[in-house]
């Protein structure tokens, strides 16, 4: 046995036995080391593979992806590496980093003919440094470029729609993000805090978080690092000098206040929407607690809200940044902050919408035989449905003014979701806000169409818009009365945005608590109110002569799942924004 033992151990190379792994003894060098392009002693070091003048990646090629991936893939949502000198860092790359970064990059643009040969072979190639990566993961090689490269992969996945390798991907990297966690505590002079091991853990973060936020590990496992450094903000429009605001909102000031930076808070953002999501995801499987309890999940994650707010420094403010009054050369030339900017702009506001939402909250709570919600918290719930959806709209309307072009596709799970609350209100019958929410359905709608193919989603975009038609679809046969009939499955795609639903469907029964079945309809009437108008009785009741305040079970009519909406638009929420600007 010891013979053995000893010819294993003189079998193994040097780079092996100086780290005390198994070798498979190959020669002149192991399988291994020549998959972490290691030298060997009895092998000078070549490039990988060993003819540089068919397989190494091309200088123009490389000049492109680094071009492409400033403008198309930066926080969009992965803050992986960041722009500046980027060219001259992925000359070190290990070639598996290049060709992966390579074909991520490249499959952004339009199909070139002239160029369809090396797209092919990037691709080739990048099919190999797939297995290579993949392999080295499962063996646990915890190094930076590994973590990067599946960072990588993954993202291709969610763009090109493979929900189950991206799966399998973001699983691996968030495990080894743990293990390169560990192996910081045993190697003092590593530097767990170096900025691209920072960007590569909040990446994998925001994998986490934004598009399976219901396994996360790296939120629950680990107290996190630091976040990467910011770009500051650019100077505010000089057209901003003679901009008027109300007095209560123009002498906010937070100066003593330190920052840590927009992309700290774009990070903020996108954790908060990945809690917004399970939270949303537990109501489908009716699991949730009675939202106004002030022990609530709803109740705590309405005060994180807050807390996200409240650390938001004043120099971020749309009314300071002056985003609308900005060309788009303004914006293109500090791009790595108006990007972050965006994601954290969007996430404020979208996750407030979806928390809120009005399908949440008179109709799948409602239905799983729960006490009846303060009539004042529902009225509460729904404006802040209107406000922030009619926020978000906002936001995609002035990207599309400017021609501003967004790829994110985490974006695009946003604005999708808070399209079905504008859908939703369009049956509204105050003529007014029926207008205002017919408008913003189609700014959504417009935003999501103008996004380029293949980002975001792939695949993915293209049945969010599917599904957004189909809801619309089902409702234009809206009667006089404001009743309308869908499938709140297809609101449920829309709004629990998790990719692991993509992978394995949640199947849905009438009997499921808080929900229906994959095909039934539920009819929705708009016409009642949860709290009385302030206003002129006798007009009041000139208006709603033929309304009753209904009783506490009073929302349904027996059979059709019918519920109240009218008080939505009771109360004056619907001002001009002109003036507003938070």
């Amino acid at each position: 046995m010891s013979g053995n033992a000893e010819l294993t151990v003189r079998r193994a190379c040097e780079s092996c036995r100086r780290k005390k792994t198994k070798c498979t003894g190959e020669k002149p060098i192991c399988s291994f080391c020549e998959r972490l392009e290691q030298p060997s002693p009895d092998q000078p070091s070549t490039p990988w593979p060993s003819d540089p003048h068919e397989t190494l990646p091309s200088s123009e090629s490389l000049d492109k992806a680094v071009e492409v991936y400033g403008t198309r893939l930066y926080f969009q949502p992965l803050p992986l590496f960041t722009p500046e000198g980027l060219r001259d860092r992925v000359e070190s790359f290990p070639l598996f980093l290049q060709w992966i970064f390579l074909a991520l990059s490249l499959s952004n643009l339009p199909y070139d003919s002239n160029s369809a040969k090396e797209a092919d072979l990037i691709h080739l190639r990048a099919r190999s440094a797939r297995d290579t990566v993949l392999e080295l993961a499962m063996r646990g090689t915890a190094k930076l470029e590994i973590s990067q490269a599946l960072c990588l992969l993954a993202l291709a996945d969610i763009l090109e729609g493979r929900p189950a390798l991206a799966l399998m991907a973001i699983g691996a990297a968030s495990r080894l993000e743990l293990v390169r966690s560990m192996s910081f505590v045993n190697s003092p002079q590593s530097n767990p805090q170096d900025d691209a091991s920072l960007r590569c853990y909040w990446s994998v973060f925001i994998l986490e978080k934004a598009f399976a936020p219901r396994f996360t590990l790296l939120s629950q496992s680990l107290a996190p690092p630091e976040y990467p450094r910011s770009t500051r903000e650019p100077s505010p429009p000089s057209c901003q000098a003679d901009e008027e605001f109300a007095p209560d909102l123009a002498n906010i000031r937070d100066d003593s206040k330190p920052d840590p930076g927009i992309i700290a808070h774009a990070l903020r953002g996108v954790s908060f929407w990945g809690d917004v999501i399970s939270y949303i995801h537990s109501i489908r499987a009716g699991q949730a607690d009675s939202p106004s309890n002030t022990d609530s999940s709803f109740y705590r994650l309405t005060n994180k809200l807050y807390d996200l707010e409240a650390e938001l420094g004043h120099v971020h403010f749309v009314r300071n940044v002056g985003f609308s009054e900005r060309t788009l050369d303004e914006l293109k030339r500090h791009h790595e902050y108006w990007v972050p900017w965006l994601v954290f702009q969007m996430a404020a506001h979208a996750t407030q919408g979806v928390l809120n939402h009005p399908f949440i909250h008179l109709v799948t709570l409602r239905k799983a035989n729960r006490p009846s919600q303060p009539r004042l918290f529902l009225q509460g719930t729904v404006d802040q449905a209107m406000f922030h959806s009619s926020w978000v709209a906002r936001l995609a309307q002035t990207c599309m003014d400017i021609g501003f072009v967004v790829y994110d596709p985490l974006i695009c799970d946003m604005v999708a979701a808070t399209a079905t609350i504008a859908w939703l209100f369009q049956y509204a019958r105050d003529s007014k806000v029926s207008d205002t929410a017919k408008e913003n359905y189609r700014k959504c709608v417009d935003f999501l169409s103008s996004m380029p193919y293949p980002s975001p989603r792939g695949v993915q975009k293209g049945s969010l818009l599917e599904l957004l038609h189909q809801l619309q679809t089902m409702s234009s046969q809206a009667q006089d009365n404001n009743m309308i009939s869908f499938q709140p499955a297809k609101i449920w795609q829309l709004i629990d945005s998790d990719i692991m639903d993509t992978v394995a469907p949640q199947v849905m029964t009438d009997d499921t608590p808080g929900g229906q079945s994959n095909v039934s309809n539920t009819t929705v009437s708009v016409q009642t109110t949860f709290v009385h108008p302030v206003g002129d009785k006798r007009a009041q009741r000139e208006l709603h002569s033929d309304a009753q305040l209904p009783s506490a079970d009073g929302f349904y009519e027996e059979g059709l799942e019918q519920f109240s909406l009218d008080s939505i638009f009771s109360q004056p929420i619907f001002i001009d924004h002109a003036w507003l600007h938070v």
